[in-house]
């Protein structure tokens, strides 16, 4: 448990929809703030469940990056972060740096660590996973699913025993500690910033606490009706698709990456039937040995479809790889998988399998495989595949939640929807399913990015700033025209 003093006891009543909670706000040293900006944190302490408050207590931290003007706002701008598992305090400066700070201006930025992440108490993180990392990065891909699961294994059991009741870590929870956080420290209205998981989260909060909000970003829209475990192959595709058009359609790159999709797939079979070994030694640890299959190649490249950056690089890395070049594969590629342990995985796999798993008799692979049947194997690689899936959340004992939490969500709260053509997880489809039951929205979709398109896109960060400013008249988007298309390297 991180320093905390200054206590000051609090009852909150957050809504018609929901019973009093007790929270207890704390003040504790701000552990990053912005250059030339002055913050408040702390923690609110609230209920494990709700329904049971005596039941334990959960501590969300938050930090509150104060507006320099004299004449700020009332209503402050709140970051939710994605995941479902990523911490907004530990992206807060590259978040803030990227844009957060063109809403700065006027308003307050608030930053909550959802229950489970970050500096919140209890913590969801599998340790196990950062251990054992040599392990996964060297593991065989007809290996990775089941070292992955005795490592989650592990994890889920010292959380048990540590006393956690994963029941009580989903979307509404979670939208309730934000409310009851947000009260706690007075404000009485806000504007949402959801990315990703986060805008799921943030049509929770549409949904159920509407009279709280002013307006709400939802950028790399995730509705709560998407199937995201079947849906995110087809999206896979999609993207790639989108990448191998622009290539096509730039001079430069059809002219040292000609036939890119007939060069990956011949690859992607290639690898499959004979994975290639690859030499890396990481900083400050043995060197090691990489295999490289068709299946961890596809992986790495739809999670390099998330950053312009990556985007960038993929034609060059996916010739090098058919030469035999392996260096700035297994450079970026290891570094992706690495990055999994700054995600709450505990946190993520409780959301996720008691929000978005379900029965997997309901989904249709067999027409997933119809469409796209060099996608038979890959599905049996990673562990949200359609082999490991359905144990992974058996061993992980999160039941489903009731299926309305996957309803549509019907709101006239004003809403931006922005999305990225190269997205390969959350694509312009999935704005498109949110917007249709939103009566006050306005939905644009950035040609040239990926997922997290504020964060990668300065026009999108001016069409927001635009929308704050006046929720109910439809943005300037004149920039979307004269965004530039990807360079490649």
């Amino acid at each position: 448990m991180y320093f905390r003093f200054c206590c000051i006891a609090l009852t909150l009543l957050l809504t018609p929809f929901a019973a009093s909670a007790q929270g207890i706000v704390e003040s504790a040293a701000c552990q990053d703030t912005p250059y030339g900006f002055h913050a408040r944190c702390g923690y609110v302490t609230l209920p494990q469940d709700y329904e049971k408050p005596g039941d334990g207590s959960v501590a969300i931290f938050f930090s509150v990056i104060h507006s320099a003007s004299g004449e700020k706002q009332p209503d402050p701008l709140v970051y939710l972060v994605g995941g479902p598992g990523s911490s907004g305090s530990q992206l807060l400066q590259t978040s803030f740096r990227k844009y957060l700070r063109a809403f700065a201006g006027e308003r307050d930025i608030i930053i909550i660590d959802q229950r489970g992440t970050g500096l919140s108490d209890p913590p969801l993180y599998c340790r196990e996973a950062l251990f054992r990392m040599d392990e996964i990065l060297q593991s065989h891909h007809r290996e990775h699913a089941e070292l992955m699961l005795e490592i989650l294994e592990d994890c889920q059991q010292r959380l048990k025993r540590a006393g956690v009741r994963f029941d009580t870590y989903h979307s509404d929870n979670s939208a309730r500690d934000i409310v009851n956080v947000l009260l706690a420290l007075d404000y009485e209205q806000w504007n949402l910033v959801g990315v990703s998981y986060g805008s799921r989260l943030a049509l929770v909060m549409m949904r159920d606490y509407p009279q709280f909000i002013r307006s709400v970003i939802l950028d790399s829209v995730y509705p709560p009706q998407a199937d995201i475990y079947v849906d995110s192959y087809y999206h896979g595709e999609r993207a790639l698709g989108v990448l191998f058009k622009a290539c096509a359609k730039s001079e430069s790159c059809n002219t040292r990456y000609p036939d890119l999709k007939e060069v990956f797939y011949r690859l992607y079979d290639r690898l499959n039937m004979a994975p290639m070994m690859a030499s890396f030694s990481p900083p400050r640890s043995p060197p090691m040995e990489i295999e490289i299959s068709g299946y961890r190649l596809y992986d790495w490249v739809f999670s390099w479809l998330y950053e312009v950056g990556a985007i960038q690089q993929i034609p060059q890395i996916i010739y090098d790889l058919d030469r035999g070049y392996t260096r700035n594969a297994v450079r970026f590629g290891t570094a992706y998988e690495a990055n999994m342990t700054s995600l709450s995985l505990g946190m993520h796999y409780t959301v996720q399998c008691q929000e978005e798993y379900g029965e997997s008799v309901y989904r249709d692979y067999a027409s997933l495989l119809a469409a796209h049947p060099h996608l038979s194997g890959y599905l049996r690689y990673p562990v949200e595949g359609a082999a490991t899936l359905p144990r992974l959340c058996e061993m992980w004992m999160a039941e489903a939640r009731p299926a309305s939490v996957n309803d549509p969500v019907e709101s006239d709260v004003p809403a931006l929807l922005l999305s990225g053509n190269f997205d390969p997880i959350t694509p312009p489809h999935y704005a498109d399913m949110a917007d249709a039951t939103l009566t006050t929205s306005y939905n644009f979709v950035l040609p040239h990015v990926g997922h997290g398109v504020l964060r990668s896109d300065r026009c999108a960060v001016d069409i927001a700033v635009d929308f704050i400013n006046a929720p109910l008249s439809e943005p300037d988007s004149s920039c979307i025209a004269r965004t530039r298309a990807i360079e490649f390297d």
